[in-house]
């Protein structure tokens, strides 16, 4: 009996140490943890651009093109109409621009833009650095800094010698529609850069 109770004992002993060696085991792979978000603010760079249209006055000094346009022209005449775009922005951009042309009669019905057998009515003539795309729009081969301006794209529009009667009175309008996109990791250059605005 007393052999029995001894080996109770030994048991009961060896159950407490493993026990006591299991707690040691699961007190080592305990670790204290924290966790910190840090929320970093990226303020991006934005890409803003203006269309600047200037012509040269009658004493051959620089002004703002006319908001109403120009009226009085006449048949083979030369209007001075001097077309850039600012980066008015914070980043380098690339930019591009549509021309778009259209002559309204006194009742404001739609003239053609061409003449048969000699060809448009209004002419100009594309600057240094501009090349047309495919889609329709002039694309300035340079990335333009912040602040800086593009080369000229056109200073000057012809109207043709053969304008008739047809054209008396009529208000020929050119309006030019820029867009820009950010240089920075988009392309080598212009006709290989992405996120053009849609729809324009």
């Amino acid at each position: 009996m007393g052999r029995k109770k001894r080996m109770k004992k030994k048991i009961l002993l060896a159950a407490a140490v493993m026990i006591c060696l299991a707690v040691g085991a699961s007190g080592t792979l305990a670790y204290f943890t924290s966790e910190n978000t840090a929320h970093n603010v990226i303020t991006s760079g934005g890409v803003n651009i203006e269309v600047v249209e200037k012509t040269k006055n009658k004493e051959g000094k620089l002004e703002d093109f006319p908001k109403e346009g120009m009226s009085g022209v006449m048949p083979g005449t030369d209007v001075s109409k001097i077309v850039s775009v600012k980066n008015t922005g914070e980043s380098e951009a690339w930019i591009r621009v549509q021309v778009e042309s259209s002559i309204k009669d006194a009742n404001r019905a739609d003239l053609p833009l061409t003449i048969e057998g000699v060809g448009p009515v209004m002419t100009y003539t594309v600057g240094r650095g501009w090349s047309l795309g495919t889609d329709g729009y002039y694309y300035y081969a340079n990335p333009v800094a912040a602040g800086e301006t593009t080369g000229i794209l056109f200073d000057t529009v012809k109207f043709a010698p053969e304008m008739g009667n047809t054209y008396q009175n009529c208000k020929a309008n050119i309006k030019i529609s820029a867009q820009a996109v950010q240089t920075a990791n988009n392309g080598k250059t212009v006709l290989e850069a992405k996120g053009w605005p849609a729809g324009n």
